[in-house]
């Protein structure tokens, strides 16, 4: 082979090889140039992926969190609205025995902001020094009763524990006064009903002895005592009978059943029962009334109203002249029961309605009244949603305003 072919052929295999090595790396350029490509696509989309997964984790925890902000603020609102309107005066101490909550029945009762006070703060009253000191040193559950400004309050004192750790302890004071007022008007009317009621009893029981242990006692001296016996007994029906019947208007078991009534015809009526009685005491009366005025009463309940003012004055007044004046205003009936006796002294007039009331040791004693009379007719008068009140001048009588609403169409 010559020299020449020998030449081109190594010349043809030389650009074969850089062929060959050229395509190679262009293929490796290629691959790598693909790998290249497909490793940024899979970094950007695992990386657009995360992104993806992380603000949605960041929105969910975003409205959690603003889910859990609004129930905050909510239940927060809610509170202060309990603060607000809860009526009984309500304290929370943390455990170093500061105030963290208080509301305003509270202020109003102590009279000063309370917040960030000690439970032993002097500014407190000497009662609740006292409780607040025994409730923080005591850690349990405690009632005491406590008063305050003429106020009877039941405290509630609860401790409070998280996770078994003490971490204060919260007051709650109920007003009781009315409570305390009506079992001490109970008792009192237990005690003053026991000595009435002794009375007519030890009465009938003295008699009876004597009736006994004298068989061959005169007849007449016999009808005494007999009658006697009998005036005890009718006295001591009437004191149960009225008791009774404040018991059930106390309760509000006596129904009261309001119906129009002509006020001329129900009271010319009531009047005519008492025209005996009116002779016998030299007793003349007075009735002003128009023929159209009408009443939106209880019949049987007005009439007992009457009844018991009127046998007040045949009883009590002395009096010769007994006036009725009925009028009327655009909303209520007005009745006034006038007398000329003798009056009733000022110091006694507050208490004229009160039960066994008297204003003498042997006023009503000596009448052989309940004494429960004018306090019956009261609770009457107030179960019409009326109202009654007195006057009275010495020597110159008495007179017992009532007023009772009108029917309306409203």
């Amino acid at each position: 082979m010559s020299f020449k072919s020998k030449n081109k052929m190594f010349i043809q295999t030389w650009l074969l090889m850089t062929l060959v090595s050229l395509m190679g790396l262009f293929f490796s350029w290629i691959i790598s140039l693909l790998f290249f490509t497909a490793s940024t696509i899979l970094v950007l989309f695992f990386k657009l992926r995360f992104e993806h997964v992380m603000n949605h984790h960041n929105d969910e925890v975003a409205l959690e969190r603003n889910q859990t902000q609004h129930l905050l603020n909510l239940r927060q609102e809610q509170l202060d609205i309990l603060m607000m309107y809860y009526p009984h005066p309500m304290i929370l101490f943390n455990q170093k025995g500061s105030v963290v909550l208080s509301n305003a029945s509270l202020h109003n009762l102590v009279k000063f902001k309370v917040d960030q006070h000690m439970y032993d703060d002097r500014q407190f009253p000497r009662p609740l020094q006292k409780l607040f000191k025994q409730a923080y040193y005591q850690e349990s559950p405690m009632i005491q009763d406590i008063k305050l400004d003429q106020q009877f309050y039941s405290a509630h004192c609860l401790p409070i524990y998280v996770n078994q750790r003490y971490q204060g302890f919260l007051c709650v004071l109920q007003d009781v006064t009315r409570l305390v007022s009506s079992e001490r008007l109970q008792k009192r009317f237990v005690a003053d009903a026991s000595h009435e009621l002794k009375t007519p009893i030890t009465a009938i029981k003295g008699i009876s002895e004597l009736l006994i242990r004298t068989p061959r006692m005169e007849e007449t001296d016999r009808k005494d005592f007999t009658q006697q016996v009998f005036d005890q007994s009718l006295r001591l029906e009437s004191i149960v009978k009225d008791m009774l019947t404040l018991s059930k208007l106390s309760e509000d078991k006596l129904m009261i059943v309001k119906q129009p009534n002509n006020a001329k015809a129900i009271i010319n009526e009531i009047l005519h029962h008492f025209d005996v009685s009116f002779q016998n005491h030299g007793l003349s009366t007075h009735f002003e009334v128009s023929d159209k005025t009408m009443m939106y009463v209880d019949k049987k309940a007005f009439e007992s109203i009457m009844n018991n003012l009127i046998t007040n004055v045949l009883i009590h007044s002395n009096a010769n002249v007994l006036s009725i004046l009925v009028e009327e205003t655009h909303e209520h009936v007005i009745i006034k029961v006038k007398d000329n006796g003798k009056g009733i002294e000022k110091e006694h007039l507050p208490h004229v309605f009160d039960r066994f009331y008297r204003a003498s040791s042997s006023r009503q004693r000596a009448s052989g009244g309940s004494g429960l009379g004018l306090n019956i007719a009261k609770s009457f008068v107030l179960a019409h949603q009326g109202s009654i009140e007195v006057e009275s001048e010495l020597n110159q009588g008495t007179t017992f305003t009532l007023s009772f609403p009108k029917l309306t169409l409203s």
